[in-house]
């Protein structure tokens, strides 16, 4: 074997192993999600009170800003034992800043009628359950600053996107046999 197509080949081996273990190792990962609102106590207790999450801790806590870490558990132990991912309920720079209009917040929920509900007792607004086109039951609701969460039914199976049409191939044109155009018989030339 030549040897630069040896060393083409050996390069494409180890590239092959080398990129998936690379991407399974860089090292991120989601920390947390920051939900920005006017009053951190009051946003803090409606996430507690409607989705059943504890207060783990305040990395900031002054009278102009505030960080309220907060994780699923119904206890502070549990949340902070919890392997999901934190929400941070900080305050917002400015007041008057424009809500974002597309989630920011999606939450694995165990059942999507009690959800919705708990979010109206808790202060929120609800909203209704949807099925996506990938059959997964979603319901988009507001938290009391008008922030908007999704809802998606945990563990729903997601069907696997139709196939696409395929159309059959069209049958190749068959162009009828001509015979080929007779020739005028070669007419010696006048010399």
């Amino acid at each position: 074997m030549n040897s630069m197509l040896k060393l083409g080949l050996s390069a494409v081996i180890l590239a092959s192993v080398a990129a998936p273990a690379l991407a399974q190792e860089s090292g991120v990962s989601v920390r947390s999600i920051r939900v920005l609102v006017n009053d951190p106590e009051v946003s803090a207790k409606f996430y507690e009170k409607a989705f059943g999450m504890s207060e783990t801790r305040r990395p900031v806590d002054t009278a102009a800003f505030k960080e309220i870490v907060i994780n699923s558990g119904s206890t502070a132990a549990k949340a902070k034992a919890a392997k999901s991912t934190p929400i941070v309920i900080a305050t917002k720079r400015a007041k008057d800043a424009p809500v974002p209009s597309m989630a920011a917040l999606i939450l694995d929920v165990p059942d999507m009628d009690k959800a919705i509900a708990a979010v109206v007792a808790a202060g929120g607004a609800g909203g209704t359950a949807t099925k996506s086109g990938e059959g997964l039951t979603y319901a988009m609701v507001k938290d009391p600053d008008g922030n908007p969460i999704e809802l998606l039914l945990a563990g729903a199976p997601v069907k696997p996107a139709p196939a696409p049409a395929v159309k059959p191939a069209a049958a190749p044109a068959v162009k009828p046999a001509v015979p080929p155009a007779a020739k005028p018989a070669d007419k010696p030339k006048p010399n």
